[in-house]
């Protein structure tokens, strides 16, 4: 078996189920998963992030209770983003989905599924579900990287999670002052040129049709100025992934979400940037590295595994 640096092992039984819920801005995913990570069940609603709470929270219900139903659950976890009160269970801040805060949503699914309940910050799980179950097992430091239409980091230092309970995931951290304006009311931060809103801006500019990077990339082979918009999405992927190279020497980024399903050369085009820009050699020398399971899994295993490390183990 690959070692793990975490402290804790895979519970002799398995038989138990695990619910793991991820909410993000119009969609809320939910599956029932046992302690070696598979699989049992799997439900996904969309709703408006700009509704009120009640009505988003009843699509959470919908899909807590579909998964619950005829199962005994050992434990639930649902990640979220924004700032988070972990140890209540609340929420506190949610630009995406500003009739959140303040939510009490753990206390709220401990009732509606009968178990215990954590609420953690999805960059965490995803840091989790990668060490436990992905790219990152046997690894004692890394940073696990989700792109596309969310942006963040989080870091396994040494074997510890590396970022404050309900912390932050660097999306927001400062990178060009006095830029562009960000959802959460700062200018310049990392989310406004890093993440598929940032594409769909030059899309406009250009006059072509909004379209995810893959198709991007088709563009870019026949017409310079959509391969000029590329490469400086992947440069601006790279400039926040040398600060945290800068600051905590991951060295090992697991890619996951847009950059992971990129072509090799606009990976390539990240990591000479970060190269570049970090200039960190020896064994912190940043690689890249993708990961096998979708960005959203390793959220949902990451939260398995964060019950495991709770002590949570499955019912017999």
């Amino acid at each position: 078996m690959t070692a793990r640096v975490l402290p804790f092992e895979p519970p002799a039984s398995r038989e138990g189920s695990f619910l793991a819920l991820e909410l993000l801005p119009g969609r809320v995913q939910g599956a029932l998963i046992d302690a070696s990570g598979r699989f049992r069940t799997r439900r996904e609603l969309v709703f408006d992030p700009s509704a009120g709470r009640e009505q988003i929270l009843a699509q959470v219900d919908r899909v807590a209770l579909v998964l619950a139903r005829g199962s005994v659950l050992s434990g639930c976890v649902v990640s979220a983003g924004g700032v988070l009160d972990t140890v209540g269970g609340r929420m506190l801040q949610v630009v995406d989905m500003p009739s959140l805060e303040g939510c009490e949503i753990a206390s709220r699914l401990r009732e509606l599924v009968g178990a215990p309940t954590l609420l953690e910050h999805r960059a965490r799980l995803q840091v989790h579900g990668d060490h436990y179950f992905g790219a990152g097992q046997g690894e004692e430091t890394f940073a696990s990287v989700a792109t596309g239409s969310t942006l963040g980091v989080g870091i396994l230092y040494r074997g510890t999670i590396l970022a404050p309970d309900g912390g932050r995931s660097g999306a927001h951290m400062t990178v060009a002052r006095g830029q562009l304006t960000c959802s959460c009311g700062k200018r310049g931060c990392w989310r406004t040129i890093a993440t598929t809103a940032w594409l769909d801006e030059r899309a406009e500019a250009l006059g072509i049709p909004a379209v995810g990077l893959a198709e991007w990339e088709r563009y870019a082979a026949e017409d310079p100025r959509t391969a000029a918009v590329v490469g400086e999405y992947a440069e601006n992927i790279a400039v926040g992934l040398a600060n945290i190279q800068q600051l905590c020497t991951p060295g090992l980024f697991v890619l996951h979400g847009e950059a992971a399903q990129a072509s090799d050369g606009f990976r390539a085009r990240i990591l000479a940037t970060l190269r570049d820009l970090s200039r960190t050699g020896g064994e912190t020398q940043p690689r890249l590295r993708t990961n096998p399971i979708p960005e959203d899994d390793a959220t949902l295993l990451g939260g398995v595994a964060y019950l495991l490390h709770r002590g949570i183990l499955p019912a017999s």
